[in-house]
């Protein structure tokens, strides 16, 4: 089977405006800098849970602003509450995969790696409702 030229300059640019796609972009931006912040916290001797904590501290107005902006179309800072809960609940879970695979003999570099698949996807669910997604695609101006 065979995509014409047309055919898959369509599908690339839907794939490349698909707000998974761009919550994919923005996560590995956001993810590399809370990842870097957790990762020299713990490199200079900071408790592992406590790193995570500052890592989630510092990336949640950047990453609003992002995943705002960029992903769902939302300007001004009205949704950021429900975005903070959002991250609340991520970080909790975060946290306990994190015990979990440390205390399993994980080091915690490798543990918080494995972490990352499942907490972004449910970031990206709970990102989504706090930030007003809505289940057609189109994004809520607020």
């Amino acid at each position: 089977m065979t995509l014409s030229v047309a055919a898959t300059r369509t599908v690339l640019t839907d794939l490349m405006t698909s707000r998974v796609v761009r919550f994919l972009g923005a996560g590995i931006i956001n993810t590399a800098f809370g990842y870097g912040v957790f990762a020299i916290l713990v490199l200079a001797g900071v408790h592992p849970q406590v790193a995570l904590v500052a890592q989630f501290g510092l990336g949640v107005i950047w990453n609003y602003s992002i995943h705002a902006r960029f992903v769902f179309g939302v300007s001004g800072f009205g949704r950021l509450p429900l975005y903070g809960l959002a991250y609340v609940v991520a970080y909790a879970f975060n946290a306990l995969l994190l015990a979990v695979l440390t205390g399993a003999g994980v080091p915690a570099l490798g543990a918080q790696l494995l972490s990352l698949p499942p907490v972004v996807a449910l970031s990206y669910v709970l990102v989504a409702r706090a930030l007003g997604a809505r289940e057609s695609g189109k994004d809520v101006q607020r």
